[in-house]
């Protein structure tokens, strides 16, 4: 008999078991061999990586260095203000706390409701409030909503320099002026916090924490003085309102250095508040825009013939009774003249004589003092948006081309290339490059950054820039164009421009013109070398008229502000008068060497302008000059003792071959 053992009726299950728990083991083996290899081979690989994508470094705005004028006064500086922000998620009443929160901030409640509504975990709600609605705020204890520390740009005198300062937008960038040509320097290094965020890349939180203790930039000492600032924008701001003109323009600088003293634009503006005024009023438009000179660029023809030694100070030339036609072209001039010397021809401002020396002199000699004097090519200042002006090479140039220029037509200068080629002049003939900033210091005032007076080059020379002075005095003495720019006792030297304004239709406006007046003080020893352009003023519009008041009262104001003492009695006093009609042949010049050295009166007759002031200048005699040309006679008269306390006396003659 046969007998079989019974089945199990478990084996295949523990069978099935065994195999899965195999599996499972060799599963954990394969996870817990990768897992030890992923935290020792490959660990900090993957922390890093993991740091990149949900750690961020968020730069935060630092706080701005200060910006002072020259004698350290606050004119730009950063303040601690508050924000408002909210986390939406966290606001769970949108609609009320939107409504309480547009009240206390003076916003539409829609707006702020929109906000609180959005997906995104951080909101701002309103930046940098004012003290009162920040306590608003912090006494309605909103849950989600929170005020955070951040540094605003505060400019405490307003308007004053707003053109010549610009400003900083709300990310503390600067947006115009030396807020923009320094802002690497004013916002100074990067400051970065830790945020995390979400998978979907945005910001989850940043600590109140990360904008407290900010750093601060670098500070800026400006050239700028303060109070001559503001006397340079009121009479600006009087003379533009007076003759109910669209604008202005001003600005004063030091001949030897190079320094903005004042830089003034009309109308102004508001930087604590520039979002409330139109776009154009930022502009500084001494440097960013170009003008036609008008008369103004005489002194530069004037210039270029001294500069070529071939134009004698008494030659004639005809000024065609006020007519004279040219190119198809017919130039006029104010009032009728004939025979007028270079003097006179600047004296009273003739358009046709400033043609006619140009003539004279030639197109490749006008555009190389014009080249030189810097027109033609920006200053290099350090302001943003400077225009380059308009020179066209002198191979363009045709015989009416050529002659409107003379007279300022034709050619397009800015406001500070003009105020910097006059203090060329001023500057024995020196140019020299413009600059706003006059120093970078550290918070502890240490100094990192200086700007020292750099020489451009030399236009013209001493002797001749001494001449031009002269010439340009008697522009403001009686029978010249620029009477009312005086400053008496003070000399100055300046000259009228009345520029037409180009027609957009095409050619010169009959209705719009600049007045301009531009020139320096004391002429004998010039220490503010001055600009004013009124833009067109209704009913009169001469520069002499509507420019030449303002001007005067910003030269006081210069004068008071950088304490020139007006000159002594007794000093070297220079008198000029038209020229005589009379042609008077003095002697021949003699030696004055023998009589300075016996303590006698020398015998100057026969002298050149430029022989008896070198003289002058070296010997020291105080001199009393009337009229142009040669030396024809002189008081006290020659070989009498060398007057003690008084000045000698000469009449000049326009003769015949004059210096």
């Amino acid at each position: 008999m046969n007998h079989r053992l019974p089945r199990d009726p478990h084996r295949w299950l523990r069978l099935r078991l065994m195999i899965v728990a195999w599996g499972f083991a060799l599963a954990a083996v394969v996870l817990g061999g990768r897992a030890v290899y992923l935290q020792w081979w490959q660990g900090e690989e993957l922390t890093a990586r993991a740091q990149r994508e949900f750690i961020k470094k968020v730069e935060v705005i630092p706080r701005r260095g200060i910006i002072y004028d020259r004698q350290q006064q606050e004119l730009a500086v950063s303040l601690d203000t508050e924000s408002v922000y909210a986390r939406p998620l966290s606001v769970k009443t949108p609609q009320e706390t939107g409504r309480l929160l547009a009240r206390a901030l003076d916003l539409p409640p829609e707006q702020v409701v929109a906000r609180l509504k959005s997906e995104r975990p951080f909101v701002w709600i309103e930046r940098r409030i004012s003290p009162d609605q920040a306590e608003a705020v912090r006494a309605l204890e909103l849950r989600g909503v929170g005020l955070m520390t951040e540094p605003r740009r505060f400019y405490p005198y307003t308007t004053l320099a707003c053109h010549l300062l610009g400003f900083a937008g709300m990310d503390a960038k600067g947006l115009e002026g030396v807020e923009a040509r320094y802002d690497a320097k004013l916002k100074g290094p990067a400051v970065l916090s830790t945020s995390l965020r979400d998978a979907l890349g945005r910001t989850i939180h940043l600590t109140p924490a990360a904008f407290t203790n900010l750093p601060e930039g670098h500070h800026l000492i400006l050239t700028m003085d303060r109070r001559l600032q503001y006397q340079t924008e009121k009479a600006l701001a009087a003379a533009v309102i007076k003759h109910r003109a669209k604008g202005g323009m001003a600005i004063v600088l030091s001949p030897q250095t190079g320094e903005i003293l004042a830089l003034a634009n009309y109308p102004v503006f508001n930087p604590n508040v520039f979002g409330d005024y139109p776009k154009e009023t930022y502009r500084n438009r001494l440097v960013t825009d170009a003008f036609e000179p008008g008369s103004t660029f005489k002194m530069f023809v004037a210039a270029a013939a001294l500069n070529s030694g071939k134009i004698p100070l008494d030659r004639p030339f005809y000024c065609e009774q006020g007519e004279w036609g040219i190119g198809g072209r017919v130039i006029h001039d104010t009032h009728s003249y004939g025979h007028l010397t270079l003097p006179e021809i600047i004296k009273v401002s003739s358009n046709i004589g400033a043609a006619k020396v140009g003539q004279a002199l030639g197109a490749k000699a006008l555009h190389e003092t014009f080249r030189a004097f810097g027109f033609g090519t920006p200053t290099q200042v350090d302001l943003p948006g400077e225009a380059d002006g308009i020179l066209r090479p002198a191979s363009a140039w045709r015989p009416v081309d050529m002659a409107n220029i003379c007279f300022g037509q034709g050619v397009a200068v800015t406001g500070l290339q003009l105020v910097s080629a006059v203090a060329a002049i001023a500057n024995g003939g020196v140019l020299m490059k413009p600059h706003a900033v006059k120093a970078v210091v550290d918070q502890s005032g240490h100094l990192v950054e200086e700007t020292t007076p750099q020489v451009v080059r030399r236009v013209m020379g001493a002797n001749e820039a001494r001449t031009l002075t002269q010439i340009l005095e008697t522009v403001t003495q009686p029978g010249g164009t620029g009477t009312q720019a005086r400053v008496e006792p003070y000399s100055v030297a300046g000259k009228t421009g009345t520029a037409q304004k180009l027609d957009p239709k095409g050619g010169y406006s009959q209705s719009e013109y600049l007045g301009i007046f531009t020139g320096f003080l004391p002429a004998d020893d010039p220490k503010a070398a001055i600009l004013v352009v009124i833009d067109t003023p209704k009913g009169q519009h001469y520069g002499g008229v509507v420019a030449a008041p303002a001007w005067a009262a910003i030269a006081r104001a210069a004068l008071e502000t950088l304490e020139v003492q007006p000159p002594a009695p007794g000093s070297l006093l220079v008198k000029h008068s038209t020229p005589a009609t009379g042609r008077v042949a003095p002697p021949a010049p003699k030696d004055p060497a023998p009589d300075l050295a016996a303590g006698k009166v020398p015998d100057l007759r026969g002298h050149s302008l430029r022989q008896v002031l070198r003289l002058a200048q070296e010997h020291r005699l105080p001199l009393t000059l009337n009229g142009w040309g040669r030396v024809a006679s002189q008081d006290p008269a020659p070989g009498a003792p060398l007057p003690q306390g008084g000045s000698l006396h000469l009449n000049m003659s326009p003769a015949e071959g004059g210096a």
